[in-house]
């Protein structure tokens, strides 16, 4: 097959809007198109985004691509140089630009955050298990008490409560709580949820 009078008249094909002739075309060159990117980066990834810009710039420059002798293999291979070039200039500067911050501060290890955020959630979630035990009214105290750190009188006024009743049903639900949660803290803490 004669791919240098191919390329043209799939070219025309593909931008008349026939999909399946830029395909050919692209299943065509992008061995080369890798090839050539490949040899001058020396990163697979990178020679696979170098193969994806260069496509994408043909079809952007669709109406001005240059076919030597009908074919487009010498237009693809300066799109891909120019493609190089530019990644190389943009990792050049950014390497610079890397090398002018300042050097880190010393970044904490986040395995003992992370362990005790997770701990804290399976807390939470043994909380909101264990209070569904309760009736409607010890909740709303857990909550506002314990949960959303209200003080007791406020509390009351916001439940229409005396403040004893509160004080007496938060008594009763931390004694409970305690002894429902003290896998996740020990007694102490679980009266300061």
């Amino acid at each position: 097959m004669n791919y240098e009078v191919q390329d043209a008249v799939l070219w025309l094909e593909a931008t008349s809007g026939t999909d399946a002739s830029y395909a050919v075309i692209f299943d065509r060159y992008r061995r080369l198109v890798f090839k050539r990117a490949y040899d001058r980066l020396r990163d697979v990834t990178e020679a696979e985004d170098v193969v994806a810009i260069v496509f994408m710039e043909a079809w952007r420059k669709r109406d001005s691509v240059r076919f030597v002798d009908g074919s487009l293999r010498p237009w693809l291979l300066v799109v891909t140089l120019n493609v190089c070039l530019n990644h190389d200039r943009a990792s050049r500067r950014y390497r610079r630009l890397l090398a002018k911050l300042p050097p880190p501060d010393h970044e904490p290890d986040l395995s003992e955050r992370t362990l005790a955020q997770i701990a804290a959630s399976e807390a939470f979630q043994a909380l909101r298990v264990a209070m569904k035990r309760y009736s409607e009214s010890d909740q709303r105290v857990i909550e506002l008490c314990l949960i959303d750190e209200l003080p007791v009188s406020a509390a009351a006024i916001v439940l229409d409560m005396p403040v004893g009743t509160v004080k007496a049903k938060l008594s009763r639900t931390r004694k409970k709580l305690q002894v429902e949660l003290e896998r996740f803290a020990p007694a102490s803490e679980v009266v300061d949820i």
